[in-house]
């Protein structure tokens, strides 16, 4: 099978604005990246140097390490994704996809998250001095501006909250007034506690397409748990009314995080979207896609009596979780989720044996507790 990497090619994703500096890579999994206080160099030799090693059939780890874990065990990569849409192999270096991910204003803090990427883990946590988003004008004249990005076919926009700011609608003003952006697919993945004013749903309507996802973990005081301090109750109302209210050219979907957390209860998603929020105004489908979380909720950390569960689990919410690589892949480091989530739950006042029984039960988990007891459930 070709090793051939499409975002390699002609990937950029910029991200992690800090004193300053901007990094950038060629996709957001990958583990190596470049950092510069100047302009963006698309050539930059360790790039030049990644694309002669592709064109060898080769995937570095230093650059491609999460997707060669998930293709090792027979899972569909980031990688293989884009192979998909991409179509023919082409060598020639041009950014045809663009990430951004350089304002982190969110108004969550996720679980799964943390304080780099949500000024309100930063708040939580009393941390100071993080850069949050760098100055939009200078940005866009320094460093967008600066790009050629006139075969750019995808433009995804993360955060933080892309929706609580006006980043993202500078950014966009800023290729409506440079660039045809009919050819261009626009792509936004927000928490789900926004909705967008007419100005906005205008500009989102001159792109190609849009694909409006939602990152939703859960139902109810699970999703309360997970998206911590959202309330179910004011994101399912959101969903329904972006349902009815979508740009006329846009699609919506659903990105669900799998972790040790949540993945027992993923069908209570699917349940309810299939109930509520299958279809939009406009007749679309509205999908599903799943991806799993890294670190210490990894699924990788789910423990013996955990994974035989979950495998007695027939034809569990598929095919959400036939693509996902899973089931202890790496050594079990229960200490350290049991730590962190009694540190959350101590300073949330909430409790996770409370709100997910299961999990807790095979974790060994007990609110106040910090170290797991050897028996298993």
């Amino acid at each position: 099978m070709s090793k051939y990497c499409p975002r390699i090619h002609h990937g950029l994703t910029l991200s992690d604005i800090e004193k300053n500096l901007l990094s950038y890579s060629v996709c957001c999994w990958a583990d190596q990246l470049i950092q510069t206080q100047n302009k963006i160099d698309f050539f930059h030799p360790d790039l030049v140097d990644l694309r002669a090693k592709n064109q060898k059939q080769l995937l570095p780890e230093s650059f491609c390490a999460k997707c060669v874990v998930q293709e090792d065990t027979g899972k569909k990569s980031m990688r293989l994704g884009y192979a998909e849409t991409h179509g023919e192999e082409t060598y020639n270096p041009g950014i045809q996809y663009l990430d951004i991910d350089i304002d982190y204003t969110c108004n969550l803090a996720c679980v799964t998250c943390g304080p780099k990427y949500s000024t309100t883990w930063r708040n939580e946590l009393g941390i100071k001095g993080i850069g949050v988003r760098p100055n939009i004008g200078d940005f866009i004249k320094t460093k967008l501006q600066k790009l050629d990005l006139s075969s750019l076919q995808e433009l995804r926009i993360w955060g933080g909250e892309p929706f609580l700011t006006l980043t993202h609608k500078q950014i966009l003003q800023h290729l409506v007034d440079s660039t045809d952006v009919s050819k261009i697919k626009l792509m936004y993945n927000t928490n789900g506690t926004q909705r967008i004013d007419q100005s906005t749903k205008e500009l989102i309507e001159k792109f190609k397409f849009a694909r409006i996802s939602f990152s939703i973990d859960g139902t109810g005081d699970q999703f309360e748990y997970l998206r911590y301090p959202a309330r179910w109750s004011e994101v399912a109302e959101n969903l329904l009314w972006w349902q009815k209210n979508l740009p006329h050219n846009s699609m919506l979907s659903l990105t669900v995080t799998a972790s040790i957390l949540s993945v027992l209860y993923l069908d209570r998603v699917y349940d309810w979207c299939k109930q509520n929020f299958s279809r939009s105004v406009f007749g679309d489908d509205i999908e599903i896609y799943t991806h799993q979380a890294f670190g210490i909720y990894g699924l990788e950390t789910m423990p013996d009596s955990m994974i035989a569960y979950f495998k007695s689990k027939t034809n569990y919410c598929q095919p959400w979780l036939q693509e996902l690589s899973i089931l202890g892949q790496q050594q079990h480091n229960l200490e350290k989720v049991i730590s962190e989530l009694s540190k959350n739950d101590h300073r949330r006042n909430l409790n996770l044996a409370t709100v997910m029984p299961e999990v807790a039960e095979f974790i060994r988990y007990q609110k106040g507790h910090q170290q797991p007891r050897a028996s298993s459930p």
